[in-house]
């Protein structure tokens, strides 16, 4: 059975690696995380449309809801690279944060889905 198409971005892998500090920490999210989508080339980075289309996003926002650009998270200006980089690929976003991804298919169409339930972490 061939492995599913999966990618991580460059902006994921800029989220990872900002928020691992411990050195043993780091090593693993390389070693065991990051390398083998780099060893295979399943890396995705953003293109200059996707910049354009954030812009384009904030520039609605800001038009159709008032939204000041001094209280933009970073978080949310990285979701709509993610969702463009999605969308050129004919991907499917995989992410937890439905509230922003849906703000964002307000300004252009994207798929996105939940990630699956963490069963570990849920008692039993």
């Amino acid at each position: 059975m061939a492995a599913p198409g999966l990618y991580v971005s460059t902006v994921v892998a800029a989220e990872l690696r900002a928020g691992t500090i411990r050195p043993g920490d780091v090593r693993k999210l390389e070693r065991a995380v990051l390398k083998p989508y780099y060893k295979r080339g399943r890396i995705i980075n953003p293109s200059a449309a996707a910049w354009d289309a954030l812009g384009k996003t904030l520039a609605w926002l800001v038009r159709n809801e008032g939204v000041d650009l001094r209280t933009i998270r970073r978080s949310f200006i990285f979701d709509v690279l993610l969702a463009y980089s999605c969308r050129e690929l004919g991907a499917v976003l995989i992410s937890g944060n439905e509230q922003d991804l849906k703000r964002i298919r307000q300004v252009f169409s994207f798929e996105f889905v939940a990630p699956y339930p963490n069963i570990a972490s849920k008692r039993l």
